[in-house]
């Protein structure tokens, strides 16, 4: 009686093993098999040109040529992200676009481009804007 105590859980913990160990290997080789796209080089700041405007600019790397970009503001950390604009690069990936900060308070700006190819979605910086 006791040794068949003994085997039956011996066996029961056999199997529980077996099954906790199947699918944490199953799951290792899928997520070993599958890969992360690469994003693009976005190559963005915020300057003030001459005039005293801000202009946000950048250039999209590999393979970005007349296409847009995506210009995404937000009003505080915590609100959505609204598309406000959509400037298209040149010939080379660059583009550029006037950006604005408000009275008080900050404005949050980011440029997206979207997946694309063997590329994933990409952004650039968050940056925010204030008038000191």
């Amino acid at each position: 009686m006791r040794l068949t105590r003994l085997v039956t859980a011996m066996a029961a913990c056999g199997l529980v093993l077996l099954i906790a160990l199947a699918p944490s290997s199953a799951f290792s080789a899928t997520a070993a098999g599958s890969r992360e796209l690469p994003r693009r080089e976005m190559n963005d700041e915020v300057f003030v040109n001459d005039q005293g405007w801000l202009i946000f600019r950048g250039d999209v790397d590999p393979g970005w040529a007349h296409k847009r970009v995506q210009i995404y503001k937000r009003l505080c950390k915590g609100c959505a992200w609204k598309l406000v604009r959509q400037p298209m690069t040149d010939g080379a990936g660059r583009w550029r676009t006037r950006i604005y900060a408000p009275r008080t308070g900050y404005w949050y700006w980011k440029g997206v481009v979207p997946k694309s190819g063997d590329y994933s979605r990409s952004f650039t910086q968050v940056y925010r804007t204030y008038v000191t």
